[in-house]
């Protein structure tokens, strides 16, 4: 992906989302309708996890469901930006004050950190979820790498992002206005399962669906994005406030004939599993050396061609 179009530092990032956070639940439809399409490939896993972690929870609306899914599972979700998690907690403690009276003995917390650099030992977690966190990370190849070495033997990462041809429509207006960067790159499903693939990831599926999205007008998706914190950060974009003058013309640039402006959001679905073949053994991405005497009785007699 071009330098120009990649999305900021992570500290870049950690700033605009702190930015929305007052904003963000009210605005935050769109993503959590993806988070329950996510949440539902769950059922497709048939994993009974004891450890789960969620990369990017923000302000913590799928926590408490995959606490649902999983009681008795320990659910940890981490975040960029500290400024999202104290809003998890407070219920998210009172949540669990009652299941462990019940007799659970799980409980789930947040952590703020990089998710190229995650603060976890090696094979903590048996289930990995993340719901539109990879566009806003500047090498997902880092990510998927983090991803496998604290997953353990067996687990499972499941996750969402928006292809490239996400606010095409939204890029297209803003190409009849000025030549600056206006939104930054987005990987498509192939490069994404390339990198799963190198990090480790054995046989990753990827496939994707197209949604289309109408807003009131184009100023609204601005605000909605704005509000969320995916406001432009692309290196390459236009430095400071928009003037009155822009924003007039990028109002103009809807050629539809009606006030409502619609964008499609490219939904990319991904999954791969931790491979039960220790990394120690592996010799590429694609061949590993292991001893006869680590299969020896996993072959069924007559099972050779």
């Amino acid at each position: 992906m071009s330098r120009l179009v990649q999305p900021a530092a992570i500290d870049t990032v950690r700033h605009q989302f702190a930015k929305a956070n007052p904003y963000f639940d009210e605005h935050a439809v769109v993503l959590q309708n993806v988070g329950q399409r996510l949440l539902e490939r769950l059922e497709l896993l048939n994993l009974k996890p004891e450890h789960v972690l969620e990369l990017g929870c923000r302000s913590g609306y799928q926590l408490s469901e995959l606490a649902q899914r999983y009681p008795d599972a320990q659910i940890i979700g981490v975040d960029p930006a500290p400024g999202f998690l104290p809003s998890v907690l407070p219920g998210a403690q009172n949540v669990w004050r009652k299941w462990l009276r019940r007799g659970r003995r799980s409980a789930f917390s947040c952590v703020a950190c990089d998710p190229h650099k995650l603060p976890f030992a090696d094979q903590s977690f048996d289930l990995i979820v993340s719901n539109l966190l990879l566009p806003w990370c500047h090498a997902p190849h880092l990510v998927f790498a983090e991803t496998v070495r604290v997953l353990r033997s067996g687990g499972a990462f499941l996750f969402t992002s928006a292809g490239p041809d996400t606010l095409h429509e939204y890029r297209a207006a803003w190409q009849k206005v000025d030549n600056y960067t206006h939104s930054f790159g987005l990987i498509d499903m192939h490069d994404l399962g390339d990198s799963m693939m190198a990090a480790g990831f054995d046989a990753p599926v990827l496939d994707r669906e197209n949604l289309l999205i109408q807003y009131p007008s184009i100023n609204a998706l601005q605000s909605e994005l704005r509000h969320l914190g995916a406001a432009n950060i692309a290196q390459g974009r236009r430095k400071g406030l928009m003037s009155p003058r822009v924003q007039d013309l990028l109002a103009q640039t809807d050629l539809s004939g009606s006030s409502a402006f619609d964008v499609t959001f490219e939904l990319l679905h991904g999954h791969g599993w931790k491979t039960q073949v220790p990394l120690a053994g592996r010799v590429s991405d694609s061949e590993y050396r292991v001893s006869a005497d680590s299969l020896r009785g996993s072959w069924k007699a007559g099972s050779c061609a």
